[in-house]
């Protein structure tokens, strides 16, 4: 390949002034950098896994922290597999690699081991390469930094979801992904439902398995897209099949109940197995009621969450669901509610499932809970979400917990 002065010699006329050609010269030179730093970026994501795995193990510590990477995201067609995410990342760390460190960070950060946490992101923005390499546009690092300005104190969320935005228009899925949750919670942002659709139907294509679940969120709730349950399903077992704990136990839960999907307990129950061995403690507590009723011999029949979920009515202003003429007016309040919910005439929907609050319908409060979560016909707030998900968790309303599990995450 020919260096930059041989091109330049071929391109710049000779007759020129010296301070014309001096200036032209550093001019191409900077031109030359740009265009290589753009070549390079691009580049990172057509290496195949195998040539990032063989420098890895040949010990490149900048491939081993990529590689810590793409098993925690589950990036090049891997599935989600923490437990080499984190083995990679300690590998990583020990040689001096910024994304290995930040990665690390990232995994205790998940595992509530805050002191370490914050120990490795200050590692990685003060005694490592990762600003050096996010200076030169490296998306895997603009990424971690992004990240750690947004989870990390002093807290940055503005300049971490431009680092993240930047890394997801160089191409990064898992960037896309996390842009695409910010924008459709509107965590840290004003909620944009087209946006974050767009960005994690981007990063979808590209079998990312974050991205896939909100997907198939978003086709549940009708959340920027008609809601659809055949692709919400679709998708959301697109995400458990990539090893993402999430997806599992969402899948295990609709499968189990029936809920949008033809009921399968036995298939159910085998995600929730999954979703268990990954650590999720919500999938254990799940399994172990499912596995009684799997062997139950009327595990066909409807489960009565009022029975068998392990939550009680704790609230002395929630009534019997057992009386006939309290239990009729509550179905029809909720009957009504979902109707509108589902057509999106949100404000009609509160008013019903606000009736059924009264009432202490688990159904209806966790809908407000919902409402308040996505900002659907009030105002967006979390801490009115987080208020009604407790009550919903405390009245016997399973499905509340996963949506407040899912908001104290954010």
């Amino acid at each position: 390949m020919l260096n930059p002065i041989a091109i330049y010699a071929l391109i710049i006329p000779k007759n020129k002034p010296t301070l014309f050609k001096l200036f032209s010269f550093f001019c191409f030179l900077l031109l030359s950098q740009f265009s290589g730093s753009l070549l390079a970026s691009s580049s990172i994501f057509k290496e195949s896994l195998e040539s990032i795995q063989s420098k890895a193990l040949q010990g490149d510590s900048y491939y081993q922290g990529v590689l810590s990477l793409f098993y925690k995201y589950g990036e090049k067609g891997l599935s989600i597999q923490l437990r080499e995410a984190e083995r990679w990342a300690k590998t990583a760390t020990k040689n001096g690699s910024g994304i290995g460190m930040a990665t690390l960070a990232s995994i205790h950060l998940e595992k509530g081991n805050f002191d370490r946490s914050q120990f490795l992101y200050d590692e990685a923005y003060l005694h490592s390469n990762l600003r050096e390499l996010a200076k030169s546009k490296n998306p895997f690092a603009l990424f971690c930094l992004g990240l750690m300005e947004i989870d990390h104190p002093p807290k940055n969320t503005e300049k971490g979801i431009r680092n993240i935005l930047e890394s997801a228009n160089k191409g990064f899925p898992t960037a896309q992904a996390t842009l695409g949750v910010i924008y459709l919670s509107g965590s840290g942002h004003e909620r944009d439902v087209k946006r974050g659709v767009m960005w994690c139907s981007r990063a979808a294509r590209q079998k990312n398995p974050l991205a896939m679940f909100y997907l198939g969120l978003a086709y549940i709730f009708g959340d920027g897209v008609s809601k659809n349950e055949d692709y919400a399903n679709r998708w959301v077992r697109a995400a458990a099949d990539r090893g993402l704990v999430s997806a599992q136990l969402t899948l295990g839960m609709r499968l189990s109940m029936g809920d949008g999907i033809e009921r399968n307990l036995k298939h159910g129950v085998a995600w929730l197995k999954k979703a268990a061995l990954n650590d999720s403690e919500e999938a254990k507590v799940q399994l172990r009621r499912f596995q009684t009723l799997l062997k139950s011999p009327y595990k066909n029949s409807d489960i009565d969450d009022s029975k068998s979920n392990k939550y009680e009515y704790k609230q002395s202003n929630l009534v019997n669901l057992d009386k006939k003429e309290d239990s009729s007016e509550i179905l029809l309040n909720r009957k009504e509610g979902l109707k509108n919910y589902q057509n999106k005439k949100y404000a009609n929907a509160q008013e019903y499932f606000l009736k059924g609050f009264k009432m202490g319908d688990p159904t209806s409060i966790r809908y407000l809970g919902i409402m308040n979560f996505l900002g659907q016909g009030v105002p967006k707030n979390n801490t009115k979400a987080k208020d009604y998900l407790q009550k919903a968790v405390q009245a016997g309303d399973i499905e509340a917990k996963k949506y407040l599990n899912a908001l104290k995450r954010l």
